[in-house]
């Protein structure tokens, strides 16, 4: 492509209002901002004033302190923005008249003029935005829709749809379109495949509020623009006298976006199944995420290192993609508990790779959890409860991140607190991971409860790791049941064959109290592995 430089500076104000208002350009407000201050700035003769320090205090708010060696925000944001501009570029904007660049390395933009493309451009524009589009979830909450003839519950229904809007923004790695892009769209009847190809976007969440004498009725389905199908449906029914309508608002959008955003909601597991379907030469960076949602979801050494090669990949073609980071780091610290491939100083590495991730996405609630898992193997039991708080605080109501910081609890001896946290992520999102269940077991276990120990064991299912035969066959021994105890320890050993010299350092990496350990060791000797050191 040819490009001819020095566009006037209208039209570069032109280019980046056409940007600003397109819903291709998947940037934050912040990112809004940073780009437009960097813009004006150099068309103002300031490009020389253009560094980390001004943008910080300019856009993010930051003091006069502000150490861009310290707090990396500038960077971070910087690398969001540029694979912003270069999305956009790849699909809308293939044909703009001038092209916007933030080199790396710098914060000045340039800007070029580009010449008019052939009119195949856009067939080419268009099959770009479909292989964009299926690499990333991006969603776009439509208005609710009031079903009331007087339309007396109309102020409730755009209450909701900007409640839910605000909810999927706070789960950083799927993109939501702001509600001034689906407001345009209120009233009309939603064909998905249309709005989806217009907004750029995946997945629809769509609604309505519907009332009687004493209560409000919501529906929330989610939509898929690829197939135009409708692959969930959840009903509410709320008392039309509440007090507090914000905080019924707040429930109901908490409630529905954990099951379908989060880390094992539906959106994501979704996408999880396709992306297996690719051929390595095909992943995107992002694929990466999702061969490590399949990994957790399984525990296999064959999918372990199939996500770790997939994430080590997205580094190199992302080096500053924090989550692939401190996915890594997560997977190095499950390899040191599991023992899935031989790594030398598994803890370290686990470490380095985490604190980057954190380092590069601060704000990232999986890349601060990936720190306290870490912390949690390490034993640093003031620094792994720490970090829970920090990790919590981005977002109290995402599932699998409150559920797992209560699991780690727990396993760490907070028995009450943790808990209740897990219970709280369970109940958030029913589509939890089996292995949530061992925290409960190892409860019952500890109390003498073992026939509701057992049940819970046999909710853990996973087959192929050895915590599965290992439970049942610590609980079946002590309800009395040997032969089905032996059975439980004959697969425990063809999954393990020298557990007995290594279980007690196995079992004492996730159960964190000594006398824990040692009723366990207890149970599977009477079930038959008496050599078990």
């Amino acid at each position: 492509m040819s490009i001819d430089k020095n566009p006037s500076d209208d039209d570069i104000r032109a280019q980046l209002e056409r940007i600003l208002k397109h819903s291709e350009f998947k940037a934050s407000d912040k990112q809004r901002q940073f780009l437009s201050f960097v813009i004006k700035e150099t068309l103002a003769g300031k490009s020389s004033q253009i560094k980390a320090y001004t943008i910080a205090l300019s856009v993010y708010g930051r003091t006069e302190t502000f150490d861009p060696q310290v707090d990396p925000i500038v960077r971070v944001e910087a690398g969001r923005l540029r694979r912003s501009l270069e999305h956009y570029y790849l699909t809308a904007g293939r044909n703009d008249p001038v092209r916007i660049v933030i080199p790396k390395g710098t914060y000045i933009p340039t800007f070029h003029s580009v010449p008019m493309q052939q009119p195949k451009a856009k067939t080419l524009a268009a099959k770009s935005t479909e292989n964009s589009l299926s690499a990333e979830p991006t969603i776009a909450v439509m208005p609710l829709v009031c079903l009331d003839k007087d339309n007396d519950q109309e102020y409730f229904a755009d209450g909701l749809t900007e409640e839910l809007t605000s909810e999927v923004a706070r789960y950083q790695d799927i993109h939501v379109i702001a509600s001034q892009s689906t407001m345009r769209f209120k009233g009309q009847n939603i064909d998905p495949k249309k709005i989806g190809k217009e907004l750029g976007v995946r997945y629809l969440l769509t609604g309505s509020v519907r009332t009687d004498l004493k209560t409000v009725k919501i529906t929330i389905r989610l939509l898929d623009t690829f197939t135009g199908e409708q692959i969930w449906e959840k009903g509410t029914m709320k008392n039309k006298t509440a007090v507090d309508i914000i905080a019924v608002q707040e429930k109901i959008a908490y409630t529905v976006v954990g099951v379908i955003a989060d880390h094992y909601g539906l959106i994501k597991r979704r996408l999880s199944k396709e992306s297996r379907k690719k051929s390595p030469a095909n992943l995107k960076a992002y694929d990466a995420v999702f061969r490590f949602y399949h990994y957790e979801s399984v525990l296999t050494p064959e999918v372990f290192n199939l996500a770790l090669t997939s994430l080590e990949h997205a580094i190199e073609i992302d080096p500053d993609y924090g989550l692939a980071y401190a996915m890594i780091g997560h997977l190095h610290a499950d390899n040191y508990a599991l023992g899935f491939k031989e790594v030398e100083a598994p803890l370290e590495k686990a470490l380095t790779y985490a604190l980057k991730g954190a380092s590069l996405d601060p704000q990232n609630q999986f890349a601060s959890d990936a720190l306290t898992l870490v912390y949690f193997h390490l034993n640093n039991k003031e620094a792994f409860l720490q970090k829970v708080k920090e990790t919590i605080a981005l977002n109290p109501n995402a599932p699998y991140i409150v559920g797992v910081a209560g699991w780690h609890m727990a396993l760490f001896g907070e028995w009450d607190d943790g808990l209740a946290l897990l219970e709280k992520g369970m109940k958030l999102n029913p589509y939890y991971p089996s292995w949530f269940h061992l925290a409960p077991y190892m409860n019952f276990y500890r109390n003498g409860e073992y026939e509701a120990a057992y049940g819970e064991a046999l909710k853990f299912n996973i087959p192929g790791l050895f915590w599965d035969p290992l439970t049942r066959a610590a609980a079946l021994s002590r309800m009395g049941k040997k032969a089905d105890a032996g059975i439980a320890i004959d697969t425990l050993l063809e999954l393990e064959p020298d557990f007995a010299q290594k279980g007690r350092s196995l079992i004492g990496r996730y159960l964190k109290k000594a006398e824990l350990v040692g009723d366990i060791i207890k149970g599977l000797r009477k079930a038959g592995l008496t050599e078990l050191e």
